[in-house]
């Protein structure tokens, strides 16, 4: 019997309230090819990116000597590396994660400003702009576009989204410009704010599930039943495994409305300074935040509506508590005190649980013949290597994903042995999606973050 395909466009469609609606599909079988490695039309299947950034670096070695380093690598190189404490909830992904040490940001190459080096520099490969700053101790822009915009700009016209911008904590400096307030940038005056709040990130994907004269309804549940019908239908047409994937996705769905629906009122976009912002007895809810936040970049995934995202886990600067930890002072302010350092080092490794929560999940998550993490190329990057010191050399970085098969696997530690620029790093990952780009960055008087040859230690 010949075997049914489906277009990678189909959606499922119904009427609810008078109203057409459409939610989009996963994967499915169907729509592959015989053996699961490309369409059933044989296009090949997406490619993603995602950069997530977490503020103010690691705790040190010795805070009675602050060149011994940084808490965050181990000694030893190579594949199979092993996990140092900060590192350990990378356990079930080890192989997907290329750890990068002792490369140098060359686009901040005269250290102007410690946090906006970092970030501007890691993210883009440009200098910042400076800004005029007197009522604030400094303020910047980006000098370009960020990595993962420049992603966006070549192939966002594929999907429904070009880009999604993420954030979870809302402690996030606002007074020293766009470098230290946004992680995604178009361009020098073109920065992306976020979405602090999962439901409404939920709704700008999922739009259908909201209605639109009254958002803070929160999410329609009658759009379910409204495509019941054409459900049904489809599983006439489609094998066994299709059917459990349909039956499947329409769970997910269901379980990250009740999921949004659940979290506490303090998760909303702060409509005050960030000192004042109220949240439930004084305590961001990080780690709901942070799962709901991953459910939606799967579900974007799984159903194409975009292949870019940025995820700003905590701010350049930041004030970030992790009342989960036990902690009361901002997050900042403790990397600023080596009494606090140890508490530095409890923040690194709760960051890097929140971070394997969305690697895990991208692992878990079936696509044609892998999963979702064999398509993606995932940047994780600070804006300092420590806050103390405010070093923008040897910064903490994880490149992990497959990136299609473009990337390293299994995974390696290396080490730069000659300070390498971050930007090679950058166009590594860019080539991931975009396989014709040729070059990332710029040079200008304050700093030579070009790069047009990507960083040989990634590539498989």
């Amino acid at each position: 019997m010949k075997r049914h395909q489906l277009s990678r466009r189909t959606m499922l469609r119904g009427v609810a309230g008078g109203t057409s609606v459409a939610l989009a599909l996963p994967l499915l079988e169907a729509m592959l090819n015989s053996n699961g490695t490309a369409h059933a039309d044989g296009t090949a299947l997406p490619r993603r990116m995602i950069t997530w950034h977490f503020g103010n670096g690691v705790a040190l070695v010795d805070p009675a000597d602050v060149g011994k380093g940084n808490r965050w690598a181990p000694a030893e190189t190579g594949p199979n590396y092993p996990l140092t404490p900060q590192l350990a909830a990378l356990a079930g992904v080890r192989e997907y994660c290329n750890l990068l040490t002792g490369f140098d940001i060359k686009a901040s190459s005269k250290h102007r400003r410690g946090h906006h080096d970092g970030c501007a520099g890691f993210f883009s490969g440009y200098p910042f702009i400076e800004l005029p700053h007197a009522e604030n101790s400094y303020s910047s822009k980006f000098g370009g576009p960020s990595i993962d915009q420049v992603a966006a700009a070549a192939i966002g016209d594929q999907t429904f989204m070009p880009s999604l911008q993420l954030a979870v904590s809302k402690r996030v400096i606002t007074g020293e410009g766009p470098t230290l307030q946004y992680l995604s940038h178009k361009g020098p005056d073109q920065p992306l704010p976020p979405f602090f709040n999962p439901q409404e990130a939920f709704a700008a994907l999922f739009d259908s599930f909201v209605p639109p004269d009254d958002p803070t309804k929160g999410p329609r549940v009658d759009i379910l039943d409204a495509v019941r019908e054409d459900v049904k239908a489809l599983k006439l047409r489609v094998g066994s495994a299709d059917k459990i994937r349909l039956d499947a996705h329409l769970a997910s769905v269901e379980q990250i409305k009740k999921q949004i629906e659940t979290l506490p009122p303090a998760c909303t976009l702060p409509g005050m300074p960030i000192e004042t912002n109220m949240d439930i007895d004084g305590a961001e809810p990080i780690e709901l935040v942070n799962a709901a936040m991953v459910e939606i970049i799967i579900e974007a995934f799984r159903c194409d509506l975009t292949r870019i995202v940025s995820v700003q886990f905590s701010g350049s600067v930041g004030y970030h508590i992790f009342k989960s930890l036990g902690h009361s002072k901002g997050h900042h302010d403790m990397t600023h005190d080596t009494a606090d350092n140890e508490a530095v080092d409890q923040c690194t490794i709760k960051t890097v649980e929140c971070f394997a929560v969305l690697l895990n999940r991208l692992k878990e998550t079936v696509e044609g013949d892998g999963n979702l993490l064999d398509n993606s190329c995932v940047i994780l990057g600070s804006d300092a290597a420590s806050g103390y010191t405010h070093s923008v050399f040897d910064q903490p970085c994880i490149v992990a994903g497959r990136g299609g098969g473009t990337l390293r696997y299994p995974a390696e530690h290396y080490h730069s042995p000659s300070g390498e620029n971050t930007s090679d790093i950058l166009l590594a990952c860019l080539q991931s999606v975009v396989p014709e780009a040729t070059e990332v960055g710029a040079t200008n008087a304050d700093g030579d973050g070009y790069s047009n040859t990507p960083c040989a230690a990634l590539l498989a």
